[in-house]
């Protein structure tokens, strides 16, 4: 896939998702506003923000830029890696500003939000994509693995304080997700 194609894709996703997006990020300043002191609120908070903001890319919520995507000469994993960066991006773009927020009111843990939660909010979101392809009892299942991602990011940050380790774990986690996702629009590619 072409660069140009790429950006097209990734474009035309985050404008149907716009006030989505918007939402988020509002939320997140709202929620950093009010937040106690700590990286939690800005994990779980993002995480569930990512989480959300993913299943917003299940087939069907667009359906004329699924058509669009579906006429393209695309491949699965193509497709995958277009359709995994609106939920990264619009996820730590929550993250920043709630970061931003929490610089404004100088709180203490700004530079913990933005060392601790980006990682951990991409590797949830790309967990939550593959509940996307999937239905009843397999998509619940994805999803709590995405929140057990989050869960699992916070105890080796905050719990353990070992952020190389949670960065090591987010890695692995996202790299795994954009497999499994990718190899499962492929299944179902055309071409």
């Amino acid at each position: 896939m072409t660069a140009r194609a790429f950006a097209g894709m990734l474009q035309a996703r985050l404008y149907v998702s716009r006030r989505l997006v918007a939402y988020s990020c509002g939320c997140a300043v709202l929620v950093a506003l009010a937040a106690p002191a700590g990286v939690t609120a800005p994990l779980f908070l993002c995480s569930l923000l990512g989480i959300v903001i993913a299943l917003d890319q299940t087939p069907g919520r667009h359906r004329h830029l699924d058509r669009c995507e579906q006429s393209a000469p695309l491949f699965g994993r193509e497709l995958a890696r277009a359709k995994a960066l609106v939920p990264c991006i619009a996820a730590t773009l929550a993250t920043l500003l709630f970061a931003a927020t929490q610089f404004a009111r100088n709180a203490p843990d700004a530079p913990a939000t933005l060392l601790v939660v980006p990682p951990a909010v991409i590797a949830c979101a790309l967990t939550a994509l593959s509940a996307t392809t999937r239905r009843g009892a397999t998509r619940a299942l994805y999803v709590l693995l995405a929140f057990a991602t989050s869960a699992g990011a916070y105890a080796l940050a905050v719990i353990a304080h070992n952020y190389p380790a949670e960065l090591a774990f987010c890695v692995i986690v996202a790299f795994l997700a954009l497999r499994q996702y990718g190899e499962t629009l492929a299944r179902f590619d055309p071409i």
